[in-house]
């Protein structure tokens, strides 16, 4: 079993290490380091206000301990990773809250057998003891797991459990007494259901995967302590599964239509950004479908198991009796320095109209010279080729690409030729002035990124150019003019010249030998062309990079192959080539 690599210095004390990073980041926090307790800095303050405490395993960071502050903990306390802290280090953290305070304690305890026991020590000792007022609840919003084939441990804590804290932290900041606090803390978890779904398994530091998925599965319920799931499925659309989640979760809650929401989208901690947004886009409209309106939408890393890939969608069922006190709970201003909300959270009244442009599109004009019927065609051709030659390509060039870019060259250039492709009725084929616009709009609109620049400010120089010559050209000079000037605009902007490693080196092969070939016969001409081409982007192999992306790479292991842009540009380049030759036989 392969060992998980881990930026620690010691086992043993990476719990105090990453505690003490914490309070270095937000330094007001105060750090008993004996007993891994983490202090709101207004903790001696509170004496008219109940405080509240809650902790558990290290591993889901920032939980607890990022969720202290003014508005929502007073106080954590952290144990080893994945493992309860131990009674007395609890205790104490009661004794130190509880000298400051005569309002009471309110403990929140995940709803783990390890938490339960530990936590439940400390509250029968403090209550035994006299002279700390204390409450305990259990938190367990885990849905995943039908009620039926619940074991007697119940339902496990999740990152619900931070709508719970949220609210009873706005409700003791308004001085509400203990027996309230408490209160609503368990009409929140009562109305709180999470589910989970997992895409790797976690690592412990010095260990090996908790367990092992194929890439094509994932675990459904899986829970925040490494273990796997309720069960194991093959993996599906974002949209597929956030409809799995949200159909067990409104039926835990018995969401109908009309119902109000609070909802929190949970990193698990190796799931990226790009995926938890759409995630949280497919939780919000799937809810609106159902007739069902997600007031407050909360996303982060919350509550992690190390460095598992998954997401935990949690909603708390905003009841028309406590809708609007939880709102404005939720709304309350926390200092606690990891809670995601903020004033960006709240709604603005001011409405918003649609992103998306209904204006139509300012048509290109037709202008210069025109292709008769013949020509059209042999260029709607040249078109089809070209852009299936770059889709069949598609996986290659991102190979190519992995080592020295962003592992995308061929996904983009797709997207262009998918373009070109849907659109190729539509396009302006009787006019290559109009033509070579659109296409640059094209790259434009659905490529972004350098190459959708590249591509369209070569396009553009070349239409251009065309609309500067004369009809009675030759064919063959008048796309040579073109090519020329896309060529020479390319140098201009993208700073990039023949020998630094890009598609420069394709496209000035093949330029240099257009021009010699213009002014000599046709035999062999778009031979010799498609062998330029393929020479240019030969040549950039083992070739030191100086301009784009790769420039920053020094490492010659990933310098080996053929430069990825090189390789597409000599792709169309050929299959243009081969199209025009095949045609005029």
């Amino acid at each position: 079993m392969a060992m998980s690599k881990n930026l620690i210095n010691s086992l043993d004390d990476a719990v105090l290490e990453t505690l003490s990073g914490l309070c270095y980041t937000y330094p007001q926090l105060e750090h008993r380091t004996s007993h891994r307790i983490v202090l709101s800095p207004d903790y001696r303050d509170r004496k008219n206000k109940v405080a509240l405490i809650c902790g558990g395993g290290s591993g889901h960071e920032p939980f607890a301990a990022g969720f202290v502050g003014r508005g929502m903990l007073t106080a954590s306390i952290a144990g080893s990773i994945f493992a309860a802290p131990p009674s007395v280090h609890i205790t104490r953290a009661l004794q130190c809250v509880a000298r400051y305070n005569e309002a009471g304690i309110l403990v929140v305890v995940p709803n783990y057998t390890g938490d339960c026991l530990n936590f439940g020590i400390a509250v029968e000792k403090a209550q035994q003891a006299g002279g700390i007022k204390v409450e305990e609840i259990i938190v367990g919003d885990d849905c995943s797991i039908p009620e039926n084939e619940e074991s007697v441990a119940g339902k496990r804590g999740l990152v619900g459990m931070l709508f719970v804290i949220k609210i009873a932290g706005a409700f003791a900041e308004r001085e509400f007494p203990l027996y309230k606090v408490t209160k609503i803390a368990q009409h929140v978890s009562q109305n709180t259901a999470t589910y989970g779904i997992g895409l790797s398994a976690c690592t412990v530091p010095g260990q090996g995967l908790m367990f092992e998925l194929t890439c094509d599965e994932i675990e459904c319920g899986m829970g925040v302590h490494g273990e796997a799931g309720y069960e194991r499925i093959k993996l599906k659309t974002a949209s597929e599964l956030v409809t799995l989640m949200l159909k067990r979760i409104c039926e835990t809650l018995r969401l109908v239509a009309n119902d109000t929401v609070a909802v929190i989208v949970n990193n698990f901690g190796a799931l990226s950004q790009l995926e938890q947004g759409i995630v949280v886009h497919e939780v919000v409209n799937q809810l609106r479908k159902m007739n069902i309106e997600p007031i407050r939408v909360y996303s982060g890393t919350l509550m992690t198991s190390l460095n598992s890939a998954g997401v935990h969608v949690s909603v708390l069922k905003l009841t028309e009796s406590h809708r609007d006190i939880f709102v404005k709970c939720l709304d309350d201003e926390t200092m606690a320095p990891c809670w995601p909300g903020g004033s960006y959270s709240i709604p603005s009244n001011v409405g918003y109209t649609s992103s998306k442009d209904n204006n139509e599109k300012e048509k290109v004009k037709k202008i210069g010279i025109s292709l008769n019927i013949r020509e059209q065609h042999m260029m709607k051709l040249c078109l089809k080729n070209a852009c299936t030659a770059i889709i069949e390509k598609e996986g290659y060039l991102n190979e190519l690409d992995r080592g020295c870019g962003d592992g995308d060259c061929g996904s983009t250039l797709k997207r262009l030729a998918d373009n070109i492709l849907n659109n190729l009725d539509n396009l302006s084929l009787s006019h290559p002035v109009a033509l070579l616009s659109e296409i640059a709009n094209i790259a434009e609109e659905q490529m972004g990124g350098t190459s959708g620049a590249l591509y369209c400010l070569f396009f553009t120089t070349g239409a251009k150019e065309l609309a500067l010559l004369d009809q009675k050209k030759d064919l063959r000079y008048i796309w040579y003019c073109a090519f020329l000037s896309g060529l020479k605009c390319l140098e201009k902007y993208g700073k990039a010249k023949a020998g630094d490693r890009t598609m420069i080196d394709t496209m000035y092969a093949t330029c240099i030998t257009y021009e010699k070939l213009l002014n000599e016969d046709w035999n062999n001409f778009y031979d010799q062309i498609t062998t330029a081409a393929w020479e240019g982007c030969d040549s950039t192999k083992n070739m030191k990079p100086k301009a784009g992306r790769a420039s920053y790479i020094k490492q010659t292991r990933y310098l080996t192959e053929v430069d990825a842009g090189a390789y597409a540009a000599a792709t169309w380049i050929a299959a243009i080539a081969r199209t025009i030759m095949h045609f005029t036989e």
